[in-house]
């Protein structure tokens, strides 16, 4: 039987992976995926259009439709747990709910209000609506996954995360498609959506209390997480399968008793007494690591109970800290953001502008720029700043792989693919980038094998690893990076000019700090101010190093900072301090200058004129001539001792040189142009 195709149309990439991910957890195999983001898509073989949006969406992208293909237009739910976060927020706050669509901003605005928060006020706000909302006293924004879209004076952000489907959507599509759903324990957390609202709708009368209960008790058994409700007498009215199976205890014993003779440790006395949330304590019950929130509900503002949440948290916090762990050991995390690069010079702004256009896209992109102008960071804040920031950061260095090694570190390995392979084999890099980025650096010394298999994963988006016989399939960005001139490497054979087409599909060029000369100071501050070091720079020393050519670019430039904190005596550091290679060469008049002044201070001037004139009467021979002939051509008497003083302060400031093993002395280019000024 074939599998029916589900054609997911979303405008946000991230909404699509929640949204696949939701259907393959309930319906497994037994359905097949296409999405917008990933053209092409043959449309003839699509059974049904889910669409995350409105009628418009649908339109823009497919035209007038597809005849005799049913759309499913989605309802959306809000994760219950992320909900916590507002209950924090004091009644009557001016709240801002940030979307990208304005029906979907108003749909979340009721969505919220139905499930209890009507006490904040609620704006639905959009970057398409026209006028826009006056978002002035605004305390606080919600979104949900689009936190770039919150406008700036908004300083207060809370993100709910995407919003997944609806049970009432998934419903929707089994019959569309006639699949069954035979796990309905997947997706019981969207039933806790409906017990808020029907709690509600039900507790204002003390009479609806037992039908609350029996109508929600299999919704309730359904939720992983314990749910203990007390009335405002300390009666227990609801505890659910999970409370029973933490805590021990059976629902039917302790329903009707109170609080305090049954589960005194949870303290519900605290909530009772104070009547005011206590949100995310961790307690230990019975040897257990309880995850545990109290919260007092008041109907038309009388104190009507309290509903106490919790859950055995001690196997996840392990887990956490493992994942954790293993992604620190793996370099699956980032550490740039577009806030860490440092300058305001036009050229650099433009540039990080260019870079958050491009990194809402999905294409390839192939960073280009001089060693040390910071490919890497420009990298890891595209990816920072894109729909897969919560995804791994992969990077992978070219220049320090081996070829031999290459293929294995990208693609993995099966066991017993080669000696030495660990057991159970080894995932690639590819492969730890599932759902991220994978940054290819130095991309100009991959191997020719490997520029093949790079092409070949982008054209086919799977990897197989070496040794095995299955093919995996992959979601990963890529971005890649080089110092070399592509285009000279394609001429000379050395690159593939396929592969080159395929990640130069946005181009990025990072400017050298010679072209940014305005933002050098800023540079040079910054990383003093990062190593908390007190140095000032006197006005010669930052117009030598602003007009310095950096061929190292920032990495030089901080390879200086670290270079004057070792050698700069006080707190004041000027171009004497600088190493010999960026120290300014003197022009000829000024070492003519300074070998004239220098020879006046030593006395004798008309002296050190004759030995010059001397030496520049033997200047065509081969070697220089020794003291004697000197002493022999010069026409006024002086000892050999006191010529060796006046050779030795020639020698001092360049006007000649002296060879070793009666080699002589000779007159320099600069001693000619002494002599012809003195």
């Amino acid at each position: 039987m074939n599998r029916p195709v589900i054609f997911i149309l979303t405008k946000e990439v991230g909404v699509y992976h929640a949204f696949k991910n939701k259907l393959k957890e309930i319906f497994g195999q037994g359905i097949q995926l296409a999405s917008n983001h990933f053209p092409p898509v043959d449309m003839n073989e699509v059974d049904l259009v889910l669409s995350s949006g409105s009628y418009e969406i649908y339109t823009e992208y497919l035209g007038t439709g597809i005849k005799n293909v049913p759309l499913i237009t989605a309802n959306r739910s809000i994760d219950f747990n992320k909900l916590e976060q507002l209950l924090d927020i004091p009644a009557d706050t001016k709240c801002l709910l940030v979307s990208n669509e304005t029906h979907i901003a108003k749909d979340s605005v009721e969505l919220l209000k139905r499930l209890g928060f009507d006490q904040l006020a609620l704006t639905a706000y959009s970057p398409d609506m026209n006028p826009l909302p006056e978002i002035e006293g605004f305390d606080v924004a919600i979104t949900h996954g689009l936190t770039e879209l919150v406008p700036p004076k908004v300083k207060k952000v809370i993100d709910l995360g995407d919003r997944n489907l609806d049970l009432s959507t998934i419903f929707e599509i089994a019959r569309t498609l006639e699949l069954s759903i035979d796990k309905p324990h997947l997706y019981t957390m969207d039933y806790f959506r409906n017990f808020v609202r029907i709690g509600r709708e039900l507790a204002s009368s003390i009479q609806n209390e037992k039908f609350l209960n029996a109508h929600l008790e299999t919704v309730l058994d359904a939720v992983h997480e314990g749910i203990i409700w007390v009335n405002a007498n300390g009666t227990i009215t609801v505890f659910n399968e999970d409370a029973s199976n933490i805590l021990g205890l059976k629902g039917k014993e302790v329903i009707g008793q109170h609080y305090s003779e049954v589960i005194r440790d949870l303290n519900i006395k605290d909530v009772m007494e104070k009547r005011r949330e206590i949100p995310r304590e961790i307690i230990q019950v019975q040897g257990l690591h309880i995850l545990i929130t109290k919260t007092p509900n008041f109907l038309d503002g009388e104190f009507s109970g309290a509903v106490i949440t919790f859950q055995d948290v001690s196997h996840v916090q392990r887990m956490e800290q493992e994942i954790r762990k293993k992604k620190t050991e793996s370099g699956l995390t980032t550490k740039y953001s577009f806030d860490d690069i440092v300058g305001t010079s036009d050229v650099i702004e433009q540039t990080k502008n260019l870079s958050k256009k491009i990194a809402r896209s999905e294409y390839t992109i192939l960073i280009s720029g001089e060693s040390g102008t910071g490919k890497e960071v420009f990298a890891q804040a595209i990816h920072d700043y894109s729909s897969r920031k919560k995804g791994p950061f992969v990077a992978v260095n070219f220049a320090g792989i081996t070829q031999s090694l290459a293929e294995s570190e990208l693609f993995g390995y099966e066991e017993g693919a080669f000696t030495g392979a660990r057991r159970g084999g080894k995932a690639g890099l590819f492969e730890l980038a599932q759902n991220g980025t994978i940054f290819l650096d130095e991309i100009g010394d991959a191997p020719p094998n490997i520029q093949a298999a790079i092409l070949r994963v982008i054209q086919e988006r799977e990897v197989m690893r070496v040794g095995g016989s299955k093919v995996i399939p992959i979601n990963v960005r890529i971005i890649a990076a080089t110092n070399k001139d592509v285009h000279q490497m394609i001429t000379q054979g050395e690159f593939r000019e396929d592969l080159f087409y395929r990640l130069n599909q946005l181009p990025l060029n990072i400017p050298p700090l010679r072209e940014r000369q305005q933002d050098i100071e800023i540079l040079i501050n910054h990383f003093f101010n990062e190593r908390n070091i007190k140095i000032s720079l006197t006005t010669e020393m930052i117009e030598t190093i602003t007009n310095y050519n950096w061929p190292g670019n920032i990495r030089e430039l901080e390879g200086l900072i670290n270079y004057l904190t070792v050698v700069a005596d006080g707190v004041l550091a000027g171009v004497e301090h600088l190493p010999l290679s960026m120290k300014p060469k003197a022009s000829d008049d000024t070492k003519i200058n300074y070998a004239i002044n220098y020879l006046e201070e030593q006395g004798d001037l008309i002296l050190f004129k004759k030995i010059l004139y001397s030496l520049l009467m033997y200047k065509n021979q081969n070697s220089g001539i020794g003291r004697r002939t000197i002493i022999s051509i010069l026409d006024v008497p002086i000892s050999e001792g006191k010529l060796r003083v006046k050779i030795d302060a020639l020698r001092k400031c360049g006007c000649v040189s002296s060879g070793t093993k009666k080699q002589g002395t000779k007159i320099t280019e600069l001693g000619i142009k002494v002599l012809e000024r003195i």
